[in-house]
């Protein structure tokens, strides 16, 4: 008789280290797409903090915008429209390629969403969890959890 301890779905610790080392090629998939976000958002920063720092932004109750990622808080919509228009300028003169009205910083954290999801998915799917709505700090901890165990596996 087995008597290996199971999750709630049935699943031993033995079949989870093989599913770990399975999806391994997966977590690693999530860490450079995180890796790549990060030094992404740090190189789109850098060229895009000047030109936000030209405009004088200030939100619904006339208080100052510090940073970039905030400016929808505006309700200047012709400096808003300025500059996203520099920005996208910006982004062409560093060799972005994409579509206009993009970012390349916001493309790289929609791959990482992307590569995140998949590994949740296959987590999801191993455990048995049909819907799988975990956000915020849940979301946070399975990835970690997913991550850690694949890594090491």
């Amino acid at each position: 008789m087995d008597t290996a301890p199971r999750t709630p779905s049935g699943r031993t610790a033995a079949e989870f280290k093989q599913w770990s080392k399975d999806h391994k090629p997966l977590a690693m998939a999530v860490c450079r797409a995180m890796a790549f976000a990060e030094v992404e958002q740090q190189r789109v920063d850098a060229y895009v903090r000047p030109i936000f720092d030209s405009f004088n932004f200030v939100d619904e109750h006339e208080k100052k915008i510090e940073h970039p990622k905030d400016v929808y808080l505006s309700q200047d919509e012709a400096a808003c429209k300025a500059f996203f228009a520099r920005c996208d300028e910006a982004h062409r003169a560093h060799g972005f390629k994409g579509p206009e009205g993009h970012c390349p910083a916001l493309e790289a954290e929609t791959v990482l969403r992307i590569a995140e999801d998949a590994l949740l998915r296959a987590g999801a799917d191993f455990l048995e969890i049909e819907e799988l709505h975990i956000y915020g700090e849940d979301r946070k901890k399975m990835l970690d959890l997913l991550l850690g165990a694949c890594i090491n596996a």
